[in-house]
């Protein structure tokens, strides 16, 4: 465990420092305030938002592939932020935009399908809020010799149901779970049918609640995908987990979790860097205090070598 955590420190490289930081986000808030989809819901908000900006100024890429759209929020974010940037948009469903531009390209296919031969992989960025395991972006990456990721959703151990860049250089074995409520007849009836009938039992835990189904995957260990893992973690040059604007609050950001589906949840088990600012500090508006913790999920940034 002990060279595993000095491999661990050694990736780590300090992007920016928080009087900076604090700085920066007067100049995001200017952009932000006016962005054009107030309530975007399943998207980036202040947090992720405030991140990539950040991020965007400093590695200054002159191409950006987001992968995993939505309804334009980010797209819309990288173009203001850069002047000059060739922006690729890739979402398996582009039906979802509010914001479209004509000197974007769109691709409603999974951006592995796609040819990025041309690109300068030095001057681009990928950007992952795509909801796909990272374990199947891997080979992709390395194959084809990129440098820049940014990933969203990077949730720790427990609190993801697919593997994440954290629980990758945290060396944990995914434990999965799911909740299908009994309302949602679809999902309930798939699960028994996949699980009593076709047999799909690997040892599930299953525990029958009052309101709901909680199902917990085994942790499965597979060494093909530890090698690729380690494979990857020799590639990488910095691992930067962005840190929350405000003090990260478990219980706001996993509301739902645990009102309605009495998880228990722990500070010990979410580790997370501490806060840039404070709201008296920041002197934000009101209207965005609701926006603060409801979405970080330690997005960070993977320089590869």
């Amino acid at each position: 465990m002990g060279r595993w955590f000095e491999s661990i420190r050694a990736h780590h490289k300090r992007m920016f420092n928080n009087n900076k930081l604090k700085k920066q986000f007067k100049s995001f808030l200017k952009i932000y305030n006016l962005r054009p989809i107030k309530d975007n819901s399943s998207g980036m908000r202040i947090d992720h938002c405030f991140a990539v900006y950040c991020l965007l100024k400093k590695i200054k890429p002159k191409n950006v592939i987001e992968s995993g759209i939505w309804r334009g929020q980010t797209t819309w974010l990288i173009k203001k932020t850069l002047k000059d940037v060739n922006v690729f948009s890739i979402d398996i469903d582009l039906s979802n935009r509010k914001i479209i531009y004509e000197d974007v390209k769109y691709l409603d296919i999974d951006i592995s399908k796609s040819n990025w031969k041309k690109l300068d992989k030095n001057a681009t960025l990928i950007i992952f809020d795509d909801h796909v395991c990272f374990s199947k972006r891997i080979n992709f990456l390395l194959k084809n010799n990129f440098k820049h990721i940014i990933f969203d959703d990077n949730l720790p151990n427990g609190f993801s149901p697919y593997y994440t860049p954290k629980i990758i250089f945290e060396k944990k074995i995914l434990i999965k779970k799911r909740f299908v409520k009994y309302t949602n007849l679809k999902r309930f009836f798939e699960f028994l049918i996949k699980f009593y009938l076709l047999g799909n039992k690997k040892k599930l835990k299953i525990k029958f609640q009052k309101n709901f189904l909680k199902i917990t995957y085994p942790p499965q260990i597979n060494s093909k995908l530890n090698k690729n893992f380690q494979q990857f973690i020799e590639k990488v040059e910095n691992y930067f987990e962005f840190p929350p604007i405000i003090k990260f609050n478990l219980k706001k950001r996993f509301k739902k979790l645990i009102q309605h589906f009495g998880e228990k949840i722990y500070d010990q088990d979410y580790n997370v860097k501490r806060p840039i600012s404070n709201l008296k500090q920041l002197k934000v508006d009101k209207s965005l205090y609701s926006e603060f913790n409801q979405q970080y999920a330690n997005i960070c940034y993977i320089k590869l070598k």
